[in-house]
């Protein structure tokens, strides 16, 4: 039974229908929800906010996920975060997990996706002791690429579509395409998020996006 794991959902009514296709989700996977249709009205259920796991939108209004995460690690809260993202939403999310989040997931998101990374958020929650065993694991994964794929992962990790990369590198679209999946192969990872989560537990600084 997983009622007594909570779900905070932060979330604003202008997508109060993703809201709570993802409420009910959960809510039938066994876990507890509650959703905050702003991040004043989540940063202001403390210190009634029952512990678990958050699920934020990254432009959630008042103020935007960011700013919540900040006042969050200000408050010294600890609760595992992933971050909702859109169109054109690579570069928060790679802020976002800058700074400590956990994953993130693209709208629309797969339903199987969600549940996955809100039942490791609980592992990782109970299991905080096992970061440097994560650490070895992600190196020894990142030391699978070679130095081309880890360019374009670099590429990736700043948010750069792959036709800048392609231009950065020197390289056909196709060719950063194949250097992609033959990444995501070699670090056993799903989907983009895993790739990144990759990338911190390594402990590695997100790449300075290049001069213009």
């Amino acid at each position: 039974m997983l009622s007594d794991r909570c779900v905070h959902i932060v979330e604003a009514d202008a997508d109060a229908d993703d809201r709570e296709r993802g409420a009910l989700l959960l809510r039938a996977a066994g876990y507890d929800v509650e959703a905050h249709a702003s991040g004043r009205a989540f940063l202001d259920s403390q210190p009634d906010r029952k512990p678990g796991c958050i699920l934020l939108d990254i432009r959630v209004p008042e103020p935007d996920g960011l700013a919540v995460q900040d006042e969050m690690l200000s408050m010294g809260a600890v609760m595992p975060v992933i971050v909702f993202t859109g169109d054109q939403g690579l570069d928060l999310a790679v802020r976002a997990m800058k700074a400590g989040a956990l994953h993130f997931l693209e709208k629309p998101y797969v339903g199987d996706d969600l549940l996955n990374m809100v039942a490791e958020a609980f592992e990782r929650l109970g299991a905080s002791e096992a970061d440097a065993d994560r650490k070895a694991v992600a190196e020894a994964r990142l030391a699978l690429l070679s130095p081309r794929e880890l360019q374009v992962l670099e590429g990736m990790i700043e948010g750069l579509p792959n036709k800048l990369i392609a231009h950065r590198l020197g390289l056909s679209i196709r060719t950063v395409e194949t250097y992609r999946n033959n990444l995501m192969d070699k670090l056993q990872a799903r989907n983009l998020s895993a790739v990144f989560r990759l990338w911190f537990d390594a402990k590695r600084e997100a790449p300075e996006p290049a001069e213009p």
